[in-house]
């Protein structure tokens, strides 16, 4: 099973991914295979090249397109870190551009977090609407889960609107509200391409532990119990690039034409 993630608004460089044997990567393949998508955003590429200033120009782009479209959202004074601590609460129950412009905000936020924190390299894809459409994940699906992230391998985006464990413990976050806190319960066309380094390569188990420990402090608000995989801690690998990939082509090319199983 390949999939190739062609970029470039002609489509001028393609990825290809040999994808693994498992049901979810299965699914996600049958995905592509002949769909109606249409993508949250085709343009959320970190660290390749891009720079804040970069950043925040979109940032204030999607800042004055949620003030023509409701000008209460947004004032003078609005501070706009709260409304990013807020945005599963704020985008729910919006739809059409509205809901668009509030997920670019949120996406160019952490877009900024991420060229101050982080090294790494990555891009992700969004499925917003389109057949086929999410599904559960099984109870052995859960099992796939895994905190690694290996260079040039191909996962599944985390598919909700909030918060998972992994993201709460780099946050240290122990205020986050229990609405919040959504661990991945679907099967879902959403991609997640890394290019950064090894990450717990080798050290999957302790990780674990290390969550699970970590969020003692907030089980109260888990909707799971500690030990229960349905917390599902990390992603799911879907495949691995087939060839080694030209980092200046992506850069020059960082928005998302298509993608196609085959």
């Amino acid at each position: 099973m390949l999939i190739d993630i062609n970029l470039g608004h002609n489509a001028e460089y393609t990825l290809t991914y040999e994808l693994t044997d498992n049901s979810v990567s299965r699914f996600i393949w049958e995905c592509y295979l002949d769909n109606d998508y249409e993508f949250v955003s085709r343009t959320q590429f970190y660290n390749f090249g891009e720079t804040t200033e970069d950043i925040q120009v979109l940032l204030d782009e999607c800042i004055e397109e949620i003030k023509k479209i409701n000008p209460d959202f947004i004032t003078e004074d609005k501070d706009l870190n709260r409304l990013h601590e807020n945005f599963p609460d704020n985008v729910h129950g919006t739809k059409g551009k509205l809901r668009h412009w509030l997920s670019m905000f949120n996406y160019h936020i952490h877009h900024l977090e991420f060229l101050q924190t982080e090294t790494n390299r990555r891009f992700l894809l969004s499925v917003a609407t389109g057949s086929p459409a999410p599904r559960d994940l099984t109870e052995a699906e859960y099992d796939l889960f895994k905190p690694s992230r290996i260079k040039n391998n191909l996962y599944m985006n985390y598919p909700h609107v909030g918060k998972h464990l992994m993201e709460i413990v780099r946050d240290n976050d122990t205020e986050v509200p229990e609405s919040h806190i959504i661990p991945t319960s679907l099967a879902k066309a959403d991609l997640l391409c890394w290019f950064g380094e090894d990450q717990f390569v080798g050290e999957e188990a302790e990780v674990v532990d290390y969550v699970k420990n970590y969020c003692k402090q907030i089980k109260h608000k888990l909707p799971y119990d500690i030990d229960d995989k349905r917390l599902a801690i990390g992603h799911i690998h879907l495949g691995k690039l087939t060839h080694d990939p030209n980092i200046d082509k992506i850069s020059q090319n960082r928005y998302v034409h298509s993608v196609v199983s085959r």
